[in-house]
């Protein structure tokens, strides 16, 4: 009688261990697929904050060292304006890490068009936010200027939206 429940042991356990093996498998597979997945989401998160905060500070920091002092000498000219927005995007791309500079690179492209084009979004939000009006900004550039600037910027408020709407239903 023994030997036949020991056999019989043997047997059930012979037959359910691979069964259970590849449920856990699966189980950790799902697990290690989930963990990927948020801490891709979280870098993603991380990558764009940092790159929100260098832009901010770059266009922050050309205007209070460069730009003020250029419209205080009443010397600002569309020549100034693209060496200010040179001057801004040499400043974002020392300040924005490597592995923030490959994710740009592997979402978006183009690193410097990225950061131009938010650069540009960037000045139009602080000009906002200090009470220039958009008209009187619009009277100091070109018109072809001011209106290319205005079309970068929303378009690029719509494709970092998109990149972002994107990224969260994947981390879902």
């Amino acid at each position: 009688m023994q030997d036949f429940l020991q056999t019989l042991l043997t047997a059930v356990v012979t037959a359910a261990l691979p069964i259970v093996s590849a449920y856990v498998i699966t189980l950790v597979q799902k697990a290690a697929e989930k963990a990927k997945a948020e801490t891709e989401s979280t870098n993603a998160q991380r990558y764009i904050g940092e790159i929100a905060e260098a832009i901010s500070d770059a266009v922050s920091a050309t205007s209070q060292t460069y730009v003020d002092a250029l419209k205080q000498a009443g010397t600002f000219t569309p020549e100034a304006q693209k060496e200010a927005a040179q001057k801004a995007l040499v400043a974002c791309l020392a300040s924005i890490s490597p592995a923030a500079q490959e994710f740009i690179e592997s979402a978006y492209g183009d690193i410097k068009e990225y950061l131009t084009t938010k650069i540009e979004a960037e000045v139009r939000k602080q000009k906002l936010s200090y009470g220039i009006p958009i008209a009187a900004v619009q009277e100091s550039a070109s018109d072809t200027t001011a209106v290319a600037a205005s079309a970068a910027a929303a378009t690029a408020a719509s494709y970092l939206q998109t990149a972002i709407n994107q990224i969260e239903s994947k981390a879902e």
